[in-house]
């Protein structure tokens, strides 16, 4: 069948995203976005019946989606919602997943004990980078890297290539 992916928000702006932003506009000033959001990115693996099994899912365990305080949507349904083309600006995805992750591993032995819908789950985290019009796909691209990717102590913020796998392919890239 293939993988189905879904990224989850939370309905109240949110806090990491938020602070994220705010020690960036601190301490980068000069390489800051003009936006910074944070979604909870899941990807089943294989599910049974394709979208009807993840639905399912996502209905039976508030865990991993909170109907009171977040809402979710399938990737493909997500580029539709967001597209921004009006807004003029350039966001650039970056996907974080951990190399060595229990909540990856914990939801897959959850969800295979309780049925075989799905071989496996992968959670991650994307942040996604918005930069006003006039900025070059390669300069945000760059800046985007230097303010996720921790290299020294006061380099970096949001992942440690140490012990979380960075994607910049952009799976939702507009």
């Amino acid at each position: 069948m293939g993988n189905i992916s879904i990224i989850v928000r939370l309905k109240a702006p949110d806090p990491a995203a938020m602070t994220a932003m705010s020690t960036f506009r601190r301490i980068y000033p000069e390489t800051c976005p003009d936006s910074l959001e944070r979604y909870d990115y899941w990807c089943f693996m294989n599910p049974c019946l394709g979208r009807e099994t993840v639905s399912g899912i996502v209905s039976r365990y508030h865990d991993i989606v909170n109907p009171n305080k977040q809402t979710w949507s399938f990737i493909d349904e997500f580029s539709k919602l967001v597209d921004r083309s009006e807004d003029r600006m350039l966001w650039i995805d970056v996907l974080v997943t951990d190399k060595i992750d229990s909540v990856s591993e914990n939801w897959t032995a959850i969800l295979r004990r309780n049925s075989s819908e799905v071989e496996g789950v992968i959670c991650s985290v994307l942040w996604r980078f918005g930069f006003a019009s006039g900025i070059s796909f390669d300069n945000a691209r760059n800046r985007v890297l230097d303010l996720t990717v921790s290299t020294y102590r006061d380099h970096g913020l949001l992942a440690n290539p140490v012990s979380q796998k960075i994607d910049l392919s952009a799976p939702l890239r507009m």
